[in-house]
């Protein structure tokens, strides 16, 4: 009797263990959260062993449940900051032009056109200039001419050497050096009188030895030391620019533009006055 009670309760527990096995693989099986039937799911707890001898079933491993696989976050994307575009040269043939390279050739215009310019300002000025040196020396020139022509058409007497003028009542020894300086500032006061402007003076003592020569001879002459020669029976160097001035080859020496300076010679002897003057 004991026997058998034993092995009832071996039959017995096994069941018992099935339906444990079962009920926890069912409950695993559902994964949309609804439970199973309980009744169903629960064996009864009056089930009542079976009398006759079973054989002990193998008894079936319960599956371990896989835990659910765990959600990997994604990592959030980080902002990437957008680079401005970069303007890439202009090159050619590609139909950008840049404001260098307009104005380069402008640029270039207004320095060929400035220097074009200039070539012809300097050729202007170069032209003036050579004008004017020519005109100069046409009226050096002429002034030249003139004062030959009015030397050669005085008629010296025959005691008068190389074509000069004989001062009536005038000659004789005795003569000297007189008033140079004083012919010089008549000749610059008649100048200003014409709006020209006054030019130096200076003693030539060649002219001075070449009035003493007339004044004691009684004539006047050139030398081809001076440009303009006189005499005057005053004494006076206003009187002898007044003569001068009444001649026109030798007013024209008197306002000539073209020089700067004055030599003079002067002789009286007695009441006469000689003068001498070349203009440089």
């Amino acid at each position: 009797m004991r026997r058998w009670d034993s092995r009832s309760r071996s039959v017995a527990a096994v069941a018992l263990a099935t339906l444990v096995v079962v009920g926890v693989g069912t409950s695993a099986a559902w994964s949309d959260g609804s439970a199973p039937d309980e009744a169903a799911a629960t064996p009864s707890a009056t089930s009542t062993p079976s009398a006759t001898p079973t054989t002990s079933p193998t008894p079936t491993p319960t599956p371990t449940p896989k835990p659910a696989p765990k959600a990997t976050p994604k990592p959030t994307p980080k902002p990437v900051a957008s680079k401005a575009p970069v303007p890439k040269p202009a090159t050619a043939g590609s139909g950008v032009s840049s404001s260098v390279t307009k104005a380069a050739p402008a640029a270039a215009k207004t320095a060929a056109a400035k220097k074009a310019a200039a070539k012809k300002s300097a050729a202007a000025n170069a032209a003036a200039k050579k004008a004017a040196a020519k005109k100069a020396a046409a009226k050096k020139a002429a002034a030249k001419k003139s004062a030959s022509t009015s030397r050669a058409s005085i008629k010296a007497p025959a005691k008068v050497p190389s074509g000069g003028l004989v001062c009536r009542g005038s000659g004789g020894p005795g003569a000297g050096e007189q008033q140079v300086s004083a012919i010089g500032k008549a000749i610059n006061a008649y100048r200003a009188k014409h709006g020209l402007k006054k030019l130096s003076i200076s003693r030539s003592s060649t002219l001075v030895k070449h009035a003493k020569t007339m004044a004691t001879t009684g004539g006047i002459w050139h030398s081809g030391h001076e440009n303009i020669v006189a005499c005057v029976s005053n004494d006076s160097a206003t009187t002898m620019v007044s003569a001068w001035s009444k001649s026109a080859p030798h007013k024209a020496q008197m306002l000539r533009k073209d020089v700067k300076h004055m030599s003079v010679g002067g002789a009286a002897n007695g009441s006469w006055l000689f003068g001498a003057v070349l203009f440089t």
